[in-house]
């Protein structure tokens, strides 16, 4: 019960200086969980320990057992799938690219969107590219405008690395990607 008391105490402070992090990165978010596995180790031994003291319950030490391992299966699940959306590259959850796809057709100059795409580059950060129609106009005349939809992308959907393509004609005309996305 002694060394489950230190347990308790380095493993709850471990996972009471992880848990702010773990919120905005899935490393940490990954250490925090380890952390509070362990921490639930050490408090089941402790109450375990305790009620021996007592009691003859040998059945309560795999019973705390059975519920720390559906907490680190559950959690660990949770990593799983959020590191697997991130490795193919998937959408990133919340983030509507119609939505997106509206917000830039309602700015001046631009005449259409397509081929749009975001991903993650890590837990926290995320990058967009998409195809731009303008008006036909020399490339460096879309830098202001490239400007604004990066301030926009940033600031109304959170992504932080856009990739735009300008173009003055709809994409397409043997173009597979684009007629695809349509």
């Amino acid at each position: 019960m002694g060394l489950a008391a230190v347990g308790i105490a380095g493993n709850g402070f471990s996972a009471w200086l992880l848990h702010r992090d773990s919120k905005h990165s899935l490393n940490v978010r990954g250490a925090f969980l380890h952390m509070m596995g362990d921490l639930l180790t050490s408090v089941a031994v402790f109450i375990t320990g305790a009620v021996l003291l007592l009691k003859p319950w040998s059945w309560l030490d795999p019973l705390l057992s059975v519920l720390i391992v559906v907490f680190i299966l559950k959690n660990c699940w949770q990593i799983l799938k959020e590191s697997g959306a991130i490795l193919m590259n998937a959408t990133p959850r919340g983030l509507n690219l119609e939505k997106i796809r509206q917000h830039l057709l309602k700015m001046p100059g631009i005449v259409g969107v397509h081929y749009l795409h975001a991903w993650n580059v890590s837990s926290t950060s995320v990058a967009f590219s998409c195809h731009i129609e303008v008006t036909d106009r020399p490339v460096s005349a879309t830098e202001t405008l490239g400007a604004e939809i990066r301030h926009d992308l940033m600031h109304q959907f959170g992504i932080d690395h856009p990739i735009l393509q300008f173009e003055t004609v709809q994409c397409g005309n043997g173009g597979m990607l684009c007629e695809i996305s349509g």
